[in-house]
């Protein structure tokens, strides 16, 4: 038996048929056990060889239709993504805008209440003032009523006694001067 030489048998590669429908290689196993047989490989070595080979290439290699078919579908799927994307950013733009105009509106609600809130108690406390300056106001017109009728009363008085001290002492200087002259 001869020796098995490696380099020979895979120098040249083996043929890969295309099925026009399927748009696939198909490894060609046969071609490799002769080319393996042929360059003094054991028909049972060269059998599990080729085999294996086989389906290495079928099930675990890619082939460049897979690879454009994957880049295909990768694109296609990135396409939809990015439009979910889009989709979903518009949807919480909404969303966004929807809750700042609510929050908006409640801040707006809410400073409009606190403002007529505000309104009311000042117009309340004027109020207030008010009737405490009027009353202040009454008392004090009251206290000086009465100073007034006090002072009044007194001077009335005063003015009683000086006159009857003026009359007393008209009195007595006619007398004095009647006296005087006569």
């Amino acid at each position: 038996m001869r020796e098995f030489d490696v380099a020979s048998a895979l120098h040249s590669p083996p043929r890969l048929a295309t099925l026009a429908s399927m748009q696939t290689a198909v490894f060609d196993t046969y071609d490799l056990f002769k080319r393996l047989t042929v360059a003094g490989m054991p028909e049972p070595q060269a059998e599990v060889l080729a085999g294996e080979h086989s389906l290495l290439t079928h099930e675990r290699l890619a082939s460049k239709h897979d690879l454009k078919e994957l880049e295909a579908s990768n694109k296609r799927d990135i396409k939809a993504l990015e439009v979910r994307l889009k989709h979903n950013l518009e949807t919480l733009e909404t969303r966004l805008n929807n809750n700042l105009s609510e929050l908006e509106a409640r801040l707006k609600n809410g400073l409009e209440k606190q403002n007529a809130a505000a309104k009311s108690n000042l117009e309340a406390l004027e109020a207030r003032l008010k009737n405490s300056l009027e009353e202040q106001e009454t008392r004090l017109k009251h206290s000086l009523e009465k100073q007034n009728a006090a002072a009044k009363s007194n001077l009335e008085a005063l003015e009683a006694r000086l006159k009857n001290g003026l009359e007393k002492q008209n009195a007595a200087a006619k007398s004095n001067l009647e006296a005087l002259e006569a």
